[in-house]
């Protein structure tokens, strides 16, 4: 009797240390990697005419590069985070009197310089982070004889931070180069764009079989 409880004790022990150390190994392999940028200039308006002013020079963010390791089910999720502004001005007078102001701002992620695998780029050129249109339209003013020069004007400005994740797979093991750049929607006489602060952060995580992966 002794004899078999003392190897009932050992295997017990034995099933302990090995699911202890199955529970390890699991949580070794669903650990990632992080890296991130930032700038930290930042975007004003100024308080007698609406105009924007600073923001991040250039039309990109510091690049970030990330070691990604082997194996099926690895991904990046790639967070462009900024704060966006928009500036419109329409002008009307006796002789124009409609305006119409369409200005926005596109942000592109690319992985070793394309956008091929990005979702959500693929088959596009960048996400649109901000947008307006305004447009005035004030027909009375051709009648009016009195009105010389701009007989009505709106100024109007905005600021807001935006935070996107897009997320690629299936890259080789190896270096890779994330950068994050934005350019001008639309833009014309009385419109312009500004960025900053901004954060770029890049995750690298493991897709296991029990989870979906990425749709397109």
């Amino acid at each position: 009797m002794k004899n078999s409880m003392k190897l009932f004790g050992l295997v017990l022990t034995l099933v302990f240390v090995v699911t202890t150390f199955s529970i390890t190994t699991v949580y070794a392999q669903s650990s990632g990697s992080f890296s991130a940028s930032f700038e930290r200039t930042q975007c004003s308006i100024a308080n007698n005419d609406g105009t924007l002013s600073g923001g991040i020079a250039g039309t990109s963010l510091p690049d970030v590069t990330v070691k990604v390791s082997g194996g099926n089910g690895v991904a990046l999720v790639i967070t462009p985070s900024l704060v966006t502004g928009l500036y419109t001005k329409n002008k009307l007078s006796s002789t124009s009197t409609t305006s119409t102001q369409n200005v926005g701002l596109r942000v592109k992620v690319l992985v070793d310089g394309s956008t091929a695998n990005v979702v959500p780029e693929v088959g596009s050129d960048g996400v649109i982070y901000d947008q307006r249109f305004i447009q005035v339209i004030a027909s009375f003013l051709s009648g009016l004889l009195t009105c010389s020069g701009d007989c009505f004007t709106i100024v109007q400005s905005t600021l807001s931070a935006h935070s996107f994740n897009f997320y690629v797979s299936d890259l080789a093991p190896g270096t890779h180069t994330i950068r994050v750049s934005w350019d001008l929607v639309g833009g014309g006489s009385g419109e312009g764009t500004c960025v900053g602060p901004g954060t770029l952060a890049v995750q690298q995580v493991k897709n296991f079989s029990f989870n979906s992966g990425i749709g397109l």
